[in-house]
């Protein structure tokens, strides 16, 4: 008899040539994967946002000209008439704003903390991924082997039902062993099918998240590596979380938000130069050159209550924005609790679960040798086959978890 128990997790533990690792699979999704490509344009354009508030306090340099053909007619004005001419202006100025009552300071600041928002948001959907993608690695790889091993029980238990049925006949054995054995092959059809439909779910959701196909998938890492205390995990979250990072990030931009509101209620101050020269624009052969320097004021002293309901809006924002902050460091701290707890919980769970993948097939084992030896029947080697199948597919799915949680508690870390 060929051995089914630990077939599974031997298939995890041997490694083809060429394997596919896990930080394979996970640099294939990095570049596939559609969230990943909206999380960097987002970042790309956050910073291009702190690019055009920066640009508010920078002078501005502009040049402008029109040129034409026509007939001016002054009508006998000064003695002139009429002739063909062709009208020409240009212009250019430069402008320096002097002062802004702070309103390009808070765009800045505002703009500034949507791209640590953004790259917040991008960090955390790269640990997501990974996260997913460590799910959907060990899945394939168990359910993979899993296919494997009810394949080779669906071979066994349709050679014993053969012989079986060959002994009925012959009138060497009761019709028992029969519906026995015939009981034993459909169930292991029923388990073969179930772990092909299993694996080819786990396969589509890999080649979802990957965009590859899983082939040579190498075995299972350890994964990352957790802190040694709850303790400094917590403090960890609460320094490098995405999601706190991103709730600080919307705090300091609904600040900035605020603080530009206020800014509505001051005057804007600019310096300014400009030259021109304008030919035939108001009588023919017309000439003027102008240069002039200067500064320009700006102040809205009524706004019907414009400004007033939007500072009103803006710090009913900011407090909206602590609150959201609180939440998600509580949150945070939860998640991390939950998962550190969780990831110890895996992996005495991975551990008991290898020892019981082991001890059943040392049972298989022993029960193989009974069989040869005529002490037990060929159906009690088919029900240990089983056992031992299913504790190798527990020992697999305790190993993928681990490995799951692992990742997920280093996305809530900032990993």
């Amino acid at each position: 008899m060929r051995r089914t128990g630990l077939a599974l997790l031997a298939a995890l533990l041997a490694a083809p040539a060429s394997a596919i690792t896990l930080d394979d699979a996970i640099a294939l999704a990095l570049a596939h994967d559609p969230s990943i490509a909206v999380a960097d344009a987002a970042r790309d354009a956050a910073g291009g946002r702190v690019t055009q508030a920066r640009a508010a306090g920078l002078p501005s340099v502009g040049v402008r000209g029109s040129v034409g053909y026509g007939r001016l007619d002054p009508q006998g004005f000064f003695g002139l008439g009429g002739a063909n001419v062709t009208p020409f202006s240009a212009q250019a100025s430069i402008e320096q704003p002097i002062f802004t009552g702070g309103r390009v300071a808070a765009a800045t600041a505002g703009a500034r903390a949507g791209l640590s928002a953004a790259e917040a948001g991008r960090s955390g959907a790269r640990a997501e991924l990974a996260a997913n993608v460590a799910a959907a690695y060990g899945h394939v790889l168990a359910t993979t082997a899993m296919v494997g091993s009810w394949r080779r029980l669906l071979d066994q238990t349709s050679e014993i039902a053969r012989q079986a049925q060959a002994r009925f006949k012959a009138g060497e054995a009761p019709s028992t062993d029969v519906a026995q054995a015939s009981a034993r092959l459909a169930e292991a059809r029923g388990g073969l099918a179930a772990a092909q439909g299993a694996v080819s779910a786990a396969r589509a959701r890999y080649r979802s998240l990957v965009g590859a196909e899983p082939v040579d998938l190498a075995p299972l890492p350890p994964g990352p590596a957790a802190p040694a205390t709850l303790d400094e995990a917590i403090t960890l979250a609460a320094r490098n979380s995405p999601a706190i990072a991103g709730a600080e990030a919307a705090l300091q931009a609904a600040r900035a938000a605020a603080r530009g509101a206020s800014a509505d209620r001051l005057p804007t101050v600019g310096a300014f130069a400009e030259a021109g020269r304008v030919r035939d624009q108001f009588f023919p052969d017309y000439r003027a050159n102008a240069a002039t320097v200067g500064v320009r004021a700006a102040w809205q002293l009524y706004s019907g209550g414009r400004v007033a309901g939007r500072i009103t809006e803006t710090d009913a924002d900011t407090r909206a924005a602590e609150a959201r902050l609180r939440a998600a460091r509580a949150q945070v701290e939860e998640q991390v609790i939950t998962l550190f707890e969780g990831l110890r919980t895996a992996g005495l769970v991975a551990a008991a679960a290898a020892e019981q993948a082991s001890a059943s097939e040392q049972a298989r084992a022993s029960v193989a040798h009974e069989v040869r030896v005529g002490l037990k029947p060929q159906l009690a080697l088919l029900d240990a086959e089983r056992e031992a199948i299913a504790a190798a597919a527990r020992a697999a799915a305790a190993s993928a978890e681990r490995l799951t949680t692992a990742y997920r508690l280093a996305a809530a870390l900032g990993g």
